[in-house]
């Protein structure tokens, strides 16, 4: 039996282009396949008919009927989305090393001359700048930890169900929060705000002691779980070996995000760090351009990475 030689060019379509550069992307892909590029492609409303070959009766009616039976009443049940669903912690960092170092390397090729043309950029400018939470450091995953072990704590002293903690804990985090935290204060005087005020809500002591615990826990919980976004200290290094300046550039408590960058060994890599505390203004409301007038810098002189546009 003659096995066919696999195919030396392999075309891939990434999900990313696929959105930013949609008909680029199809007639790229129209004309890999030999087949006629055409607007109406792009704009596919019809819906699956009779035609189409389906599996089997039950794949058919569930993609056909009005309301589909079976697996989707399920969702159809589900009224809400469960908010700040811990990670599994099934992978070990040495096994996620070797999924990002693999798969992440792969996934980089597709992305051709959009890499050459950002080493271009990088390469041109004198700083380079990072937002820290949820850019250099798994932010959501570390404070989701610690604000459940503070929940659970509460829950398990009062008997309030976890549900209701969590859901008045968010709307406080969002009410508090809300200035970005660039009205001066340190980092346990928000937190203890919001402590204070879930007790508050449901009518619990609001003992100083019990809350000066809550406040322990928080941050040693917050600090045991940082943990840097894989690639971010090789990132860092070679930035520093090709002479670049890096500043961080991000929201929160100096104090906080001071701790937190000493905590993930990355503070020897950051020649400045600049917080909506330390310049109290946000991000929104003209953080960037003082942090640029603190650095002697123009616009064009910078690349910032973030993780939100």
């Amino acid at each position: 039996m003659q096995h066919q030689a696999p195919a030396h060019v392999v075309s891939c379509l990434p999900y990313e282009h696929l959105i930013r550069e949609s008909k680029r992307e199809v007639k790229r892909t129209c004309a890999r396949w030999s087949v006629p590029f055409s607007k109406t492609i792009l704009d596919f409303k019809k819906l699956f008919g009779s035609s189409f070959i389906f599996p089997s009766d039950r794949k058919k009616s569930i993609y056909l009927e009005k309301k589909p039976r079976g697996p989707l009443t399920t969702v159809e049940a589900t009224s809400s989305i469960e908010p700040d669903v811990l990670y599994h912690g099934l992978l070990s960092n040495t096994e996620k090393d070797t999924i990002e170092e693999q798969l992440g390397r792969r996934y980089l090729h597709c992305w051709g001359r959009d890499i050459l043309r950002l080493r271009t950029i990088i390469a041109e400018k004198a700083w380079v700048g990072f937002d820290l939470d949820d850019t250099l450091h798994e932010f959501r995953r570390s404070s989701g930890i610690a604000t459940n072990k503070i929940l659970d704590e509460i829950s398990k002293r009062f008997g309030i169900p976890m549900p209701e903690l969590k859901d008045e804990y968010s709307r406080i985090l969002k009410d508090k929060t809300a200035n970005a935290f660039s009205d001066g204060r340190t980092s346990f005087d928000y937190r203890r705000e919001r402590f204070t005020s879930v007790l508050a809500h449901f009518s619990l002591p609001q003992d100083a002691q019990f809350i000066d615990e809550l406040l322990k826990w928080y941050e040693e919980t917050l600090m045991g779980s940082l943990e840097l976004k894989f690639g971010a200290i090789s990132l860092l290094s070679t930035l520093r070996d090709m002479g670049k300046k890096i500043v961080i550039i991000t929201e929160g408590p100096q104090d906080a995000q001071e701790r937190t960058i000493h905590r993930l060994g990355i503070g020897g890599y950051v020649d400045f760090l600049a917080t909506t505390h330390h310049f109290g203004v946000t991000k929104t409301n003209g953080l960037f351009p003082k942090v640029l007038e603190h650095l002697g810098s123009s616009p064009g002189d910078i690349a910032y990475i973030v993780d939100n546009e």
